[in-house]
């Protein structure tokens, strides 16, 4: 009866006559037309663009507020929706600020990683933190089958206004396309304009909103049946995991581990049963969707969750145990956490209750979905900033003897640490700079401002100025040997590389006899954190040119600079002569 209740409640606040329409048609534009000025500033590098921290926090506030007040509003509730969605949604912006300042210093530091992180997070908390908004602009009862039911219409409407802006999006190309053919190109270049596609798309979010919002027993008829097709493969998937339970014993967790990724599989059984069996067992009451047999079994399958939480906990701490923390591991954790509490949770219920464990299932779901908001803000924030805990696990690890310097993987911080793993290597950079020069050459290269770079060297060339591309030369065994005219042909080739610039490399300059004619051969050789070339060079009609040369670097070596100041350099005859055929040359590979 109380369901029922609900039911009718919940349909009464989204009937037709509640959609304030003009209302959301205005939100949709003024939405546009914010999304279209922050887009143009980051076009034409114009304030917010220039400071990340202003860009991110304003796009996050400029994306969920709107977005969640159109799938929330009603002419009744329109006070109460300002009064819980703002807070929260500046809560967001404010977090958005924060992952911004992860991208700083911009010109050194790429951490499009936290920033795509941040965007899925965001969206989970936003789709959770919605569900509880709506419940309280409501003023009824917060019960798991009226989260449950808002949660799956939600999602379908969401899942449906996407689909019909990209149809609407697809239908404006064709009719582009259609009037080019009549060489009518007005609405082919309207479509090349941010001004006019960011608006009329939001316009049309807006619209779907209230054609779906209108038409809300058609979503619940989908999500209905979804939740049917859950409801047969539930059995399925409990007699998978129950199978897996019982052979464990015999196989043991050495054949889990082989996966390499044996915690991560454990897990996804664990989340995608726990996902299921809340599809099933969704409404306050002890009604049973299956007969004996298959609720006794599942049953038995909720209740021997927890031991998957073990299992991965074992796995997860053999992992961290022997290479430490990184962020793939920090969320490991948390998602083990998260999925923990749940299965503990029910476990608990059904100690307790026994056949009457759901009424401590909707309890659980409740308070967990408060501990899953939460937990999707503060990976967001400094108390919980993944990037941050692996710098200092692995930069423990190095000082703890556990890794060497050789070994520690200086990349990693690079590339995936952003901000984090930035400030961290500075100060490791400034700490090893006598005992390993080679590990400071390796952190200096990966931290180039390209963009700024670009133009600098842009500037060089047209003036002829090459003294900052000589600051990353070696010469061997003295700039005597080699030209000016030399210089300047190896400095135009590599200062005119767009995918690259000169200072992520360093440059040995080598003049060696390799074919005993008594005249010095000059070799460039080029070296990055990733791979050594080298290049002949020499006159071809009173212009040097390079020719490429074979490399063999058995052992990865990245720092040759040691090599050329002990003076170990010399030149080494084939193994094999080389097999001539007419005019072709057949050279044997290299061992």
């Amino acid at each position: 009866m109380r369901s029922t209740e609900v039911n009718c409640q919940l349909n009464h606040t989204v009937m037709d006559n509640q959609l304030p329409k003009p209302l959301i048609i205005a939100i949709s534009l003024f939405q546009g037309i914010v999304l279209t000025l922050l887009y143009q500033s980051v076009e034409h590098n114009f304030w917010p663009a220039t400071e990340p921290v202003w860009l991110t926090s304003l796009t996050t506030l400029a994306i969920s507020l709107p977005l969640l007040t159109l799938l929330c509003i009603t002419k009744s509730n329109i006070p109460n929706t300002v009064k819980y969605l703002v807070p929260f949604c500046l809560l967001l912006s404010v977090l958005g600020g924060y992952v911004g300042y992860q991208q700083e210093p911009v010109e050194f530091v790429n951490n499009e990683g936290v920033i795509a992180t941040f965007c899925f997070t965001a969206l989970l908390a936003s789709f959770k933190g919605l569900m509880y908004v709506q419940q309280y602009v409501s003023k009824q009862l917060v019960t798991y089958s009226a989260l449950f039911r808002l949660s799956w219409r939600n999602f379908i409407i969401f899942g449906e206004c996407w689909l019909f802006v990209g149809i609407f999006f697809g239908i404006l190309h064709l009719g582009a396309g259609l009037f080019a053919v009549l060489e009518i190109d007005i609405f082919k270049e309207l479509l090349r304009k941010d001004w006019f596609v960011i608006p009329v798309l939001n316009v049309a979010f807006g619209f779907a909103i209230i054609i779906f919002r209108n038409i809300i027993h058609t979503v619940d008829n989908i999500s209905t049946i979804l939740q049917t097709l859950i409801k047969f493969l539930l059995p399925a998937l409990t007699i998978v995991s129950l199978a897996f339970l019982a052979t464990l014993p015999f196989t043991g967790l050495a054949t889990l581990w082989k996966t390499g990724s044996g915690s991560l599989l454990v897990m996804w059984l664990q989340a995608l049963t726990l996902f299921f069996v809340n599809a099933v067992y969704k409404d306050d009451s002890h009604q049973r969707p299956y007969g004996h047999l298959l609720h006794r079994l599942i049953f038995i399958g909720v209740a021997l969750l927890p031991i998957y939480s073990v299992i991965a906990a074992y796995g997860l701490w053999l992992r961290i145990e022997q290479y430490g923390l990184t962020i793939d591991r920090c969320w490991a954790l948390l998602v083990w956490f998260l999925l923990t509490c749940f299965s503990v949770g029910y476990l608990f219920g059904i100690l307790k209750k026994k056949d009457a464990w759901l009424e401590t299932l909707c309890k659980v779901n409740v308070s967990m979905g408060l501990v899953f908001l939460a937990a999707m803000l503060l990976v967001n924030s400094p108390l919980l900033n993944f990037q941050s805990i692996s710098a200092n696990s692995q930069l423990a690890r190095l000082h703890d003897g556990k890794v060497t310097y050789e070994n520690f993987d200086y990349n990693y911080f690079g590339y995936s640490l952003g901000r984090q793993g930035y400030l961290e290597l500075q100060e490791l950079k400034e700490e090893i700079r006598q005992t390993h020069p080679e590990k400071v050459t390796i952190i200096e290269r990966m931290y180039v401002n390209y963009q700024r770079n670009r133009e600098y060297e842009r500037n060089m060339q047209e003036n002829g100025n090459i003294e900052e591309f000589e600051a990353f030369v070696t010469y061997w065994p003295s700039n005597a040997h080699f030209p000016s005219e030399m210089i300047e042909a190896v400095y135009d080739q590599v200062s005119t590389r767009e995918w690259e610039s000169f200072k992520s490399n360093s440059y040995y300059f080598v003049a060696q006899d390799l074919n005993d004619d008594q005249q010095v051969e000059h070799i460039v050789i080029t070296e990055n954190n990733h791979s050594t070339s080298a290049n002949y060079w020499r006159l071809i009609n009173g212009k040097w040119q390079p020719q490429y040369m074979q490399s063999y670097n058995p052992e990865n070596n990245h720092y040759l600079k040691e090599q050329l100041l002990e003076n170990n350099v010399e030149a080494v005859a084939p193994a094999w002569k080389q097999l001539k055929v007419g005019n072709l040359i057949f050279k044997m590979p290299a061992d």
